[in-house]
This record gives structure tokens, sequence and C-alpha cells, in this order.
């Protein structure tokens, strides 16, 4: 063979040799690409080193979480059952398969999932994020407060998301914890500054810890964000219309509101409340029907206009109202209330009696309404 043929021949294989790649290092070409946030070029790099070595488990996970990066929750899925028949007690497996689960409606299968990492692994705080983040779905509130306080407690306080913080607080305003709902909606703020909701979860712990101005000025955040929105307009008048008791100001605010959004049921209920304060019925009862147009089991609505009726002697329609609001919400003080004055109005004591017994049953003082009915 002539010198020149054999260059040829060197020169041809040197090349295949120089780059022909083991499954290791296509792995370790997809771990960078995922660390530099290129997960769809990942996954290539990944399923290349899994077509030359099938059971690489470490690809096979790196390949489900960034499946998981790219919304393509069903294949991460099938990636991630797979890698934990070779990890079955690596807690990250089980965490980014109950987050497919969980992205893709499966949240039985999810919570399972999370119940595993977290017994793998007590302290991984994200398991507790999603699971708390699952029961707020499911407005199981008690258990998911429980779960978020964990992950907090696990991350030393240094929560950086926005949207954890905002649903805490939504939370704890839930539950009527407003100074601590106070803290976790600023902390919220501190890292999205532009998310309505958290300003009207703002405004309406102030409101109901009687911080006015703060409140107003809170709703005004909200307005900026979105002036077409009519519910800082109601929390605005809210605040006057509960805490100021001035209910001509609070009508104008909801009349801004039904300004927004036409016959809105809580504009619509809040001016048949204080047109009923202001003792004027008539003009509350259209009000009060178009609040239950808008939400057939407005029971509030129904009280108020039963008592609308009441007072302008229409007894028949007071009850039906009233009633209605009972069926609706039997744990309710205020319709049994105002039915007893129906009932001791038409001089029925058997019937006022048993409005006065479910006004006791709702736990109030029912001392002065009873020493009516026991007058009849």
């Amino acid at each position: 063979m002539k010198p020149h043929h054999l260059l040829a021949i060197f020169t041809f294989i040197i090349p295949v040799i120089s780059f022909s790649q083991t499954a290791e290092d296509l792995y370790d070409e997809g771990r960078q690409l995922k660390d530099e946030k290129k997960s769809a070029e990942a996954i290539k790099k990944f399923q290349a080193a899994l077509d030359l070595k099938p059971g690489y488990t470490e690809a096979r996970y790196e390949m489900g979480w960034c499946l998981n990066d790219t919304k393509d929750y069903t294949k991460a899925i099938s990636t991630l059952r797979m890698a934990r028949v070779g990890w079955p007690a690596v807690p990250k497996v089980w965490f980014e398969l109950g987050y497919a689960f969980e992205k893709t409606n499966q949240n039985d299968s999810a919570v399972v999932c999370y119940n595993k990492c977290i017994s793998l692994k007590p302290d991984y705080s994200l398991a507790y994020k999603q699971l708390g983040y699952i029961d707020y779905i499911n407005e199981n509130y008690t258990s998911a407060l429980e779960r978020l306080k964990k992950f907090a407690e696990l991350k030393n306080g240094t929560v950086e998301d926005y949207l954890f913080w905002y649903r805490k607080g939504f939370m704890e305003n839930a539950a009527k914890d407003y100074n601590a709902s106070k803290v976790s909606l600023n902390n919220s703020v501190k890292y999205k500054t532009d998310y309505i909701n958290t300003w009207l979860e703002l405004g309406f712990a102030c409101k109901n810890l009687k911080e006015n101005d703060e409140a107003i000025s809170y709703y005004n955040e909200a307005m900026k964000i979105d002036p077409k929105s009519h519910i800082p307009y109601n929390g605005i008048g809210e605040v006057y219309r509960d805490n100021y008791k001035d209910m001509t100001k609070a009508m104008e605010w909801y009349q801004k509101s039904l300004g927004v959004k036409k016959d809105e049921r809580k504009a619509c209920f809040g001016m048949g409340y204080c047109y009923n304060n202001l003792e004027k019925y008539n003009e509350a009862i259209p009000y009060l029907k178009k609040a239950i147009e808008q939400e057939s089991t407005y029971t509030a609505a129904y009280t108020e206009l039963g008592y609308s009726y009441y007072m302008l002697k229409n007894n028949s329609d007071a009850l039906i109202n009233l009633n209605k609001s009972i069926s609706l919400n039997p744990n309710g003080a205020n319709p049994y209330y105002y039915a007893a004055l129906v009932y001791i109005q038409l001089k029925d004591k058997a019937k006022a009696q048993e409005m006065v017994n479910g006004y006791k049953r709702a736990g109030k003082d029912a001392t002065s309404i009873q020493q009516k009915v026991d007058a009849l």
C-alpha cells in the first residue's frame, strides 16, 4: 500500500475516534445545558445518553426534571416512573413525579408521592409547599397553612416567592388572623408589586383591623393596577359602611363599583344594606332583588330583603325571604331574629318561639326578644 493511501485512512479514522461520545459524556453535556436553563436541549442529550445506556437512572431522572420544566408533564410521568424503578428510595424522584401528577390534576397521586418524599427526607421543604398548594386549591385552609408554615420554617423564613406569601396571607385572612395576614401579604409585595390580589387582601385585612386609612390606601393601590376592577371600590365602600358607619359615603363607592360592573352583586347588596340603614326600605328592595338575581344563594341579601319587607309591614314577603335565608344557612342568626319579629307582629307565639330558639342556637343572647315572645 502506498504511503499516501495510509495517510488518508488514518485521517478518516482519527475524527471518528475523537468525536465518539459515551453515555456519561452526553449526560454531562445535558447537565450543563440544564444548569444554563436550556431544558429542551438538555432533554435531547439525556435521551441520547439513554439510547447508549438504557439503565442510566441519573440521566432518566434529569430528563424527567427537564420534561417538568418544559411543561411536558405526561411524558415526565412515564420517564420518572422508570427512574423510580432504579431509584426507589431517592426523595427527589418522588417529588418530581408528584409535581408532574399535580400539574396534570392527578392530585391524589401527587399527594402520595409528596408524602413518600417526606417519609424519605423529612426536611424536604418543597414537598410541604406543594402539599400546601394542593390543600389551598381544595380550600382545606387549616391543613394548607400548617404545610406552608412548615415550608417557611425549613427555609428559615427566606422565601422569595410572592405567590407563596399571597396564598398564606389569603388563608390567614380566611382564618381571621388579620395581623399575621398583613405580615405575609407585605412579604408578597416585596417580590411582586403589581399583583392586584395582594393589595386587595391587604385592604381586607386592614378593614377588619379597623385600620381604615391603610385599608383605603391599599384598595387605591389595587385601582392603579386595574382601574376596571370593581373589587377595590366595593372594599372602600365596606370601610365606610362597616367601620365609619357613613352610609352616604359608602353608597358613593358602591355606585362607582356599579359604574365599572353593572349589577355587580356585592355593590347591589351594599346599596340595599345602606338604604335599609337609612330607613329607605323601598329604595333598598330593587338593589337587593338585583343582588339575588346575580347569586341565587346570597343569604345575606335574602335576610336584608326580608328585613326591608318587615319594616314595610309586608309580612308575607318578609317571611318568604327570611325563610329562604334560613334554608340556605340554618346557622345564621339574623334571619331568625327578624322572622321572630314578624311572627310577634302577627301574634303567632308558637312560630315566634321557634325563631327565637333558632336565634339561640346561633349563639346569640335572646333575652330581649324572648321577653317580647313571652308577652304575647
